[in-house]
C-alpha cells in the first residue's frame, strides 16, 4: 500500500471498537474482520456488502485501531488486496480475496473465493512458506539478496546467505531464513533496517513501506512467531 493510500485509508476510518475475536464473521451483509493487519498496524473492521450487477463489493462502515501482536489469524492487505483466511457464509467456511479498486472512498470487490476445508485458520509456518513462495524468492531473495548473499559473493561471510535459484533454492532460502530468526524478533528488526539501507555495506534494497517490504516484514514476523512456540 503506497503512503498516499495509507493515509486515505486511515483518515477515511470511523472509530469501533472491541472487536477482538479472530474468526470473520458475516452477518446482515456486514462482514467484520477483528484483526486486519497493513504491515505492523493492526485494525478491526466492518465492511458493507454492496452488489453492483454482477460485482461484491465493501465499503468501511467502522474501523478501530487495535494493538498489533502477530498476525496469526489476521486478514492481511499486502499488494492493493485484502486476505481474508476464513470466514463462515451458510455453515461453510471460506477464504477470500478483496482487491481495492478505490481509495478514496475505500471500496473493496470481491476478487477470489475458495471453500477452506482443513483448519481454517493456517499456522505460522503455513502462511510464512505462502507468502514467501508468492512473493519473496522471486522478487526480492533471488532479485537483490542474491546478488551478494550467496557463497562467492561479496557478502559470503554474512550469518545470512541464500541458494541461486533452483529446484531446491525456494526450501533452503526459507530455512536459511528460519535458521537465521530462531525466533528472536530482534533479529526480524536488524533485517528489516538493513534492507533499507541502515548498516549495510550493500545499501538501500528496498524502500519502506513499498509492497515487498511489507510482505517481507510479515513474512519475517509470522517466523517469528513460528520460532516462539516451537
Amino acid at each position: 500500500m503506497s503512503r498516499r493510500i495509507t493515509a486515505v485509508f486511515l483518515g477515511s476510518l470511523i472509530f469501533s471498537a472491541s472487536l477482538f475475536a479472530q474468526s470473520a464473521t458475516f452477518v446482515d451483509n456486514v462482514l467484520v474482520i477483528p484483526k486486519a493487519t497493513i504491515g505492523e498496524t493492526a485494525y478491526s473492521l466492518e465492511l458493507g456488502l454492496v452488489i453492483n450487477d454482477n460485482n461484491y463489493d465493501f465499503s468501511v462502515l467502522a474501523a478501530a485501531e487495535i494493538p498489533f501482536t502477530n498476525t496469526d489469524g489476521a486478514s492481511i492487505f499486502s499488494e492493493q488486496v485484502l486476505r481474508v483466511p476464513t470466514v463462515e457464509v451458510g455453515g461453510t467456511n471460506y477464504s477470500l480475496n478483496l482487491a481495492l479498486i478505490s481509495a478514496d472512498p475505500i471500496l473493496f470487490r470481491l476478487s477470489s473465493f475458495a471453500e477452506v476445508i482443513s483448519d481454517p485458520i493456517a499456522s505460522s509456518l503455513e502462511q510464512a512458506t505462502t507468502l514467501y513462495t508468492n512473493s519473496l524468492e522471486t522478487q526480492v531473495v533471488q532479485t537483490l539478496c542474491i546478488v551478494c548473499h550467496v557463497q562467492g559473493g561479496a557478502a559470503a561471510n554474512a550469518d545470512l546467505l541464500f541458494e541461486r535459484a533452483s529446484e531446491t533454492s525456494k526450501a533452503t532460502n526459507l530455512s536459511a531464513f528460519r535458521n537465521y530468526l530462531n525466533g528472536s524478533a530482534a533479529k526480524r528488526t536488524q533485517i528489516l533496517s538493513k534492507v533499507t539501507g541502515v548498516s549495510h555495506d550493500g545499501g538501500a534494497q528496498l524502500a519502506e513501506g513499498s509492497a515487498s517490504y511489507t510482505n517481507l516484514a510479515a513474512f519475517l514476523q509470522h517466523l517469528v512467531d513460528h520460532g516462539a512456540t516451537n
